[in-house]
């Protein structure tokens, strides 16, 4: 049976860092059944403990923090996260949040992931920073009333390279 991306709260398209496994580069993994998860936080934080059981940060996240928590800590090690926060009221919204940096071959899975989420009304967050246990950020300025697509090429055509960096998939990612 196929997955489908919208029985999923979170998507973890993984970059270039000296955590993740060869050939992890630009793979996507769906994060977190519904039927399975009622917080995005939860799952965020599994994830973090089964892909990076030793960094220590994800066994003492509370759960009860704030989403973006778990997120930062995912983006320093290069991972691009979405979180879908669809719901009956607002319908179909999600928020894409950056690393610093992301590769090639990420910019690519995302732009497929844009044409499957081409209904979505979407966010962008990038240049997180972490401090005394809060987490802040830009927030891309996107025209509203445009699809997935549009504010992800409008946001990459926008971005400076100092707010986000995309690397050549074979260089060498630089320690944090």
């Amino acid at each position: 049976m196929e997955k489908k991306i919208e029985d999923y709260k979170a998507i973890i398209i993984k970059g270039i860092n000296e955590k993740n496994e060869d050939g992890a580069n630009g793979k996507v993994e769906l994060v977190g059944h519904v039927d399975d998860y009622d917080f995005h936080t939860d799952c965020l934080i599994d994830y973090g403990l089964e892909n990076y059981p030793d960094v220590q940060v994800f066994k003492i996240i509370p759960n009860n923090c704030e989403p973006d928590v778990p997120i930062y800590f995912l983006t320093v090690f290069n991972n691009i996260v979405y979180i879908n926060v669809s719901s009956g009221n607002y319908g179909k919204r999600g928020i894409l949040f950056f690393p610093d940096e992301i590769s090639l071959k990420q910019k690519e899975e995302l732009h497929k992931l844009s044409e499957k989420l081409s209904n979505v009304n979407l966010d962008i967050v990038y240049d997180m920073y972490f401090d005394d246990g809060l987490v802040y950020s830009q927030e891309f300025d996107c025209k509203r009333g445009h699809d997935f697509k549009y504010v992800l090429d409008d946001f990459l055509n926008s971005v400076s390279n100092d707010e986000l960096k995309i690397i050549d998939d074979v260089k060498e990612k630089k320690p944090r």
